[in-house]
């Protein structure tokens, strides 16, 4: 006797339950996995690009502090646009609306390639992520399962990080074979290829129905006092990491350069090679990790430790490579080691979107969403220019052991807030 279409099919359908997927939860990953791709393959020669264009390591370290201040300012004020538009005009037009900024980054920069031009573009071409991360976090609210949104999230987590692995490989063999205009030319191609795929997988979505009419100022006043904690929490932790955030790359590849003399070409694919090692390390955390917090009695701790090795990245960054040297190793193996601990770092990261996923009503949940990311991009957007200042005038180890510091105040401040919201 033939097995019926009904058990063929039933094991598939129980791995996509127990995974959290639909439809709806695989256009977010498509979504997800194009767009993080699209940027990965320009955004680790970024810095580098504006070096050749700005003539020096220095001056490129002052362009890359406007760019990542900018970018802080658009992604706050994107997030509650993102936030607003899924609320009132569903995931699916949220998702698309997203890719247009980015489309418009990717040509100005093909156009009129000159270090402001690259300003204005690499600002635009981040963009898509906070137009689209309030519309993401709807559908997984809406469409899974309370007790599966950690898994849920997981998977996002893994078609984030993924682009991450590939595409900063991808971007080396670009970037040294034929030059920085093909790396932006693959990433346009992916953005197209993003959109059709994920209008195509949406178009049985349930049309939005009336949103309700909630202003920012109420869902702030009704945020549970766990997400403010958190939110307090993110803040300090996020100033710290962009004391590093856009300038690690810098470094490195003056450290390989200038301190143990490398070539360019190949400091500038290991600079490629050292950010593919740490998401790769985060990639073979995401399941088992989100598993286990899904039968966890509280997330805390694993968020807990993902804001330490947040804050451990930028003092790492500058005092494992010189322990490596002072034991006889090369500094490469404390930069490895160095990026393997940061991308251990996401063992939380999950588990905070399940807990921010559940803290809002789900009539109210894109808004307040965006308005949650909104509030902490604001919160840190002078970090880098800050950042940028103090690498001109201390120099980037002081200005990365800053930034270290501000972290570790962040996590302290979550450790002691928990303890407070348990008594």
């Amino acid at each position: 006797m033939e097995p019926s279409k009904t058990d063929a099919v039933a094991p598939r359908e129980s791995v996509a339950q127990w995974l959290g997927l639909n439809r709806a939860a695989l256009a977010v990953l498509v979504v997800i996995f194009c767009m993080g791709l699209s940027e990965e393959v320009w955004a680790s020669y970024l810095s580098l690009h504006l070096a050749d264009k700005a003539g020096s390591i220095r001056q490129a370290a002052v362009y890359v502090g406007l760019i990542a201040f900018a970018q802080n300012i658009l992604e706050g004020c994107g997030y509650l646009i993102g936030g607003s538009l899924a609320h009132r005009m569903g995931a699916r037009l949220a998702l698309a609306v997203s890719v247009l900024p980015p489309a418009v980054g990717f040509g100005l920069i093909l156009v009129a390639p000159s270090p402001w031009t690259i300003v204005i573009g690499a600002v635009l071409m981040t963009s898509w992520e906070p137009l689209s991360l309030p519309a993401t976090f709807d559908v997984v609210g809406s469409e899974v399962p309370k007790n599966r949104r950690t898994i849920a999230f997981a998977l996002q987590s893994i078609q984030k990080r993924l682009p991450k692995v590939i595409g900063p490989a991808l971007g080396a063999a670009l970037f040294v074979s034929v030059g920085y205009w093909a790396n932006v030319v693959a990433a346009f191609a992916l953005l197209a290829l993003a959109l059709s795929i994920q209008l195509a997988l949406t178009r049985r979505m349930t049309p939005k129905s009336e949103p309700a009419r909630v202003p920012f100022a109420r869902i702030l006043n009704d945020m549970p006092r766990e997400l403010r904690q958190l939110l307090g929490a993110e803040i300090l932790i996020r100033w710290g990491e962009w004391f590093v955030r856009s300038f690690a790359g810098l470094y490195v590849y003056q450290q390989l350069t200038v301190e143990l003399g490398w070539l360019p070409a190949p400091a500038a694919a290991m600079v490629g090679t050292l950010v593919a090692i740490g998401n790769f390390t985060a990639l073979a955390t995401y399941i088992p990790v989100a598993k286990w917090v899904d039968n966890a009695p509280s997330p805390r701790p694993f968020i807990g430790l993902t804001f330490l090795l947040f804050a451990l990245f930028p003092i790492f960054l500058v005092l494992l490579p010189k322990a490596a040297m002072g034991v006889g190793l090369s500094a490469v193996v404390g930069l490895v080691a160095t990026y393997v601990l940061n991308g251990l770092r996401e063992i939380g990261e999950p588990a905070r979107k399940a807990l921010i996923t559940s803290g809002f009503p789900k009539e109210v949940r894109a808004r307040a969403v965006g308005l949650y990311w909104g509030l902490r991009s604001f919160a840190f957007c002078p970090a880098p220019l800050l950042a940028a200042w103090l690498w001109q005038e201390l120099g980037p180890e002081r200005t990365f052991l800053a930034g270290g510091v501000i972290g570790l105040l962040g996590t302290a401040w979550f450790a002691w807030s928990g303890r407070r919201l348990q008594a």
